[in-house]
């Protein structure tokens, strides 16, 4: 999936972000944080997986169901968006 890639890659980049402060050697109060980030990243990355995960399984299982879904909502956006 392209947003599995997208939040991965954004994941990615926060994390050498971090690495980064440590290594510049920011104040003991900001390492504190940025380890209690560290672990909510963590966290937020596990929290993806598992919902990508899940999103293929209901994906799979109900393939007909997924494409229906997904047009009633194009419809809805659609008429959402419409200009008048």
């Amino acid at each position: 999936m392209a947003l599995g890639k997208t939040l991965r890659t954004e994941l990615d980049e926060i994390r050498s972000e971090l690495s980064r402060l440590r290594e510049a050697g920011a104040d003991p109060k900001a390492e504190a944080a940025s380890g209690g980030l560290h672990e909510q990243i963590a966290e937020l990355n596990r929290l993806v997986q598992d919902m990508l995960e899940s999103a293929e399984d209901t994906i799979a299982e109900h393939p007909v169901a997924t494409v229906a879904g997904a047009l009633a909502l194009g419809i809805v956006i659609g008429r959402l968006t419409a200009h008048h």
